[in-house]
């Protein structure tokens, strides 16, 4: 295909992918309203809380570690609680290795530090359609127009900390965000799995100190989905050349 052709090919699976986005937005806006206000209300500094916003890209783990910030918890212990709380990742990266692993690493890279749960879904409801540029384009498509929601209304979030305050109200509203996230991603077995996994580990723990309840249902969520997801064929042995 010439480059003249693949560019407008490019750009409308860009436009796609962008437009595939859109239900999940609101959710995305709710989100980072809720996460932007929790950093400021916990006593991080303008400058810490911009940087949270941009640079960890991630409203579980930012909200995993706040807590952690706040009674001068050590580096290692905030690092840990970050990771665990981003374990689904480990999961994503598998869905994604099928798609970048012949994108050039500058690109791959990017791709990867922009996806999150909403255009993950965008390329997992649009399966193998279209060739591999459509399908990194399409995903990044709905990755710019989630990221600029994203920082935008955590922004918002820091700047309208001092008049929204942060109580039950809003953390239902996040509740619902979440929802609204998960929902449309429960397809198949593995997803489910991790679903039921996840929530039962949660109810179970729910009274585990330090939020350690939280942590275990994410390793039960991920080990679930792992478990079932579908593992390819081995390689036929060869058969011993018969002598003679």
């Amino acid at each position: 295909m010439s480059r003249r052709r693949r560019h407008p090919a490019r750009r409308a699976a860009l436009a796609a992918g962008a437009r595939a986005a859109l239900p999940s937005l609101p959710a995305v806006a709710v989100w980072g309203v809720v996460t932007g206000v929790a950093m400021v209300k916990l006593g991080l500094a303008l400058a810490t809380s911009l940087g949270m916003t941009f640079i960890v890209y991630s409203g579980t783990s930012q909200l995993a570690v706040l807590p952690l910030m706040a009674t001068g918890t050590a580096v290692l212990t905030m690092v840990l609680a970050a990771a665990l709380a981003g374990l689904r990742f480990v999961v994503y990266s598998a869905v994604l290795s099928r798609h970048l692993a012949r994108v050039p690493l500058p690109l791959r890279l990017g791709t990867c530090f922009l996806t999150i749960d909403g255009p993950l879904a965008v390329l997992m409801q649009a399966q193998a359609r279209g060739t591999l540029v459509q399908r990194v384009a399409l995903l990044n498509g709905a990755n710019l127009v989630t990221a600029a929601v994203w920082c935008g209304s955590s922004v918002l979030g820091i700047a309208l900390a001092s008049l929204l305050p942060l109580g039950p109200e809003l953390g239902f509203l996040a509740v619902l965000a979440l929802l609204a996230f998960a929902v449309p991603m429960l397809q198949g077995r593995p997803a489910w799995s991790a679903a039921v996994a996840s929530v039962a580990v949660a109810v179970a723990a729910a009274d585990w100190p330090h939020r350690l309840g939280t942590f275990a249902a994410v390793l039960a969520g991920v080990a679930a989905a792992l478990w079932m997801s579908p593992r390819p064929p081995a390689a036929p042995q060869a058969q011993p050349e018969q002598a003679g």
